[in-house]
């Protein structure tokens, strides 16, 4: 049968009229399909939602991630900044450690040749030093031999107050003084060579009571110890032959301990030409001149 169009918007007017006959209009009109249409859309329209709010949260993370990419940029760019300021400080170092190996290696060069200039000056000094030791003993030999002579030469005003009458002995008297008392046995060949090894002998008188004497005497420009206990063990062995010794040191100047040493072994000193008594510790002040005479 056919439905003309004034019938068909009489229907259109019905269902207006009764909204219920929409629903059962669509059943018989519409196949399953496009009737579970609508609760697709909806599924869709709550999935597309879902995906919306995924899409949402992965922009936020992707923001993070940007951000943090950001940074790790800006850090790399930080730490490439200063790798590069670093780089430049180590350059500079470099630098500046070549120039002070540099400085080093002059400065060792330096001191290699200061060493090798200071050996060199060393042995200068030891060759002049063993030079000036050989001088001075030289020296020392000259002024002892030259105050030897002078007291040699006036030996009378030098020892007037230990003897009167003084002559010294020379060395060819003395010799034949002693050789005589070796071959009578009063006397040893070694002491003989003792004694004549003394810088002067001389002879005279006692100047109170008269009798002989003999000046037994060692010369030094320094009296020491030595110098006195060589006038002691040399007089002692000139008085085996039964004289009258008297053991004398002479100088321009006597150690303490020598001046002690004279002392305790009754030895006599003539310093810078005054006559000292072995009971006298130092020249009394204001008496030059004025001495004891020998016991």
């Amino acid at each position: 049968m056919s439905f003309t169009g004034a019938e068909f918007r009489d229907l259109l007017r019905l269902l207006e009229q009764h909204p219920e006959w929409r629903e059962e209009l669509r059943r018989v009109l519409l196949t399953e399909e496009l009737l579970s249409l609508p609760q697709i859309v909806r599924d869709l329209s709550k999935a597309i939602e879902a995906l919306a709010e995924a899409q949402r949260r992965t922009e936020e993370r992707v923001a993070r991630l940007e951000e943090i990419v950001a940074a790790l940029a800006e850090s790399q760019r930080q730490l490439a900044e200063a790798q590069r300021q670093m780089e430049a400080r180590i350059a500079r170092l470099e630098e500046v450690v070549a120039a002070l190996s540099a400085e080093v290696a002059a400065l060792a060069r330096a001191q290699q040749h200061a060493e090798q200039q200071i050996a060199v000056l060393a042995s200068s000094v030891d060759f002049l030093t063993k030079r000036m030791d050989a001088m001075s003993q030289d020296v020392a030999r000259l002024k002892g031999f030259h105050l030897q002579y002078q007291y040699e030469r006036h030996a009378p005003a030098y020892f007037r107050a230990l003897a009167r009458k003084i002559r010294v002995l020379s060395s060819e008297e003395l010799s034949a003084f002693l050789e005589d008392a070796v071959e009578q046995g009063r006397l040893t060949d070694a002491e003989a060579d003792e004694i004549i090894q003394t810088d002067i002998v001389a002879r005279g008188r006692h100047p109170e009571e008269g009798s002989e004497v003999y000046l037994v005497v060692e010369v030094s420009w320094g009296v020491g110890l030595s110098d006195v206990e060589r006038a002691a063990r040399r007089a002692l062995l000139l008085s085996q032959l039964g004289l009258r010794t008297v053991p004398i040191v002479a100088g321009e100047s006597v150690t303490e301990d020598a001046a002690r040493l004279a002392q305790r072994l009754n030895v006599w000193r003539v310093i810078d030409g005054r006559a000292i008594p072995p009971t006298e510790t130092s020249p009394a002040p204001g008496a030059e001149g004025e001495v004891t005479s020998p016991s």
